[in-house]
């Protein structure tokens, strides 16, 4: 994995675990990102809630796949991390 990938993903996964609001929609942002599904549909108007450093950061996750060294693990991983993290799985699911 290339450093800069690395450290856009541990950003996007501290950002992730902050807690508060901006970092749940981030959260719900990444999984429908990671996944490319509507299960995890997010109101882009989210992205105005975010401060200017989150903002860019918003802009880091969506291209960590134009990256050189990325790799799906590492994406999947913190996917994985921020569905655990905010509880989005619905309870049926399970």
């Amino acid at each position: 994995m290339s450093s800069m990938f690395e450290k856009d993903l541990t950003d996007v996964k501290k950002f992730i675990a902050t807690g508060g609001g901006a970092s749940e929609w981030f959260a719900k942002a990444y999984a429908s990102w990671y996944w490319e599904t509507e299960f995890w549909k997010v109101n882009l108007n989210g992205y105005q809630s975010l401060d200017s450093s989150n903002k860019k950061l918003f802009m880091r996750m969506i291209n960590l796949r134009m990256l050189p060294g990325w790799t799906d693990h590492a994406l999947h991983e913190v996917a994985l991390f921020a569905v655990k993290e905010w509880d989005l799985l619905p309870h049926e699911v399970k």
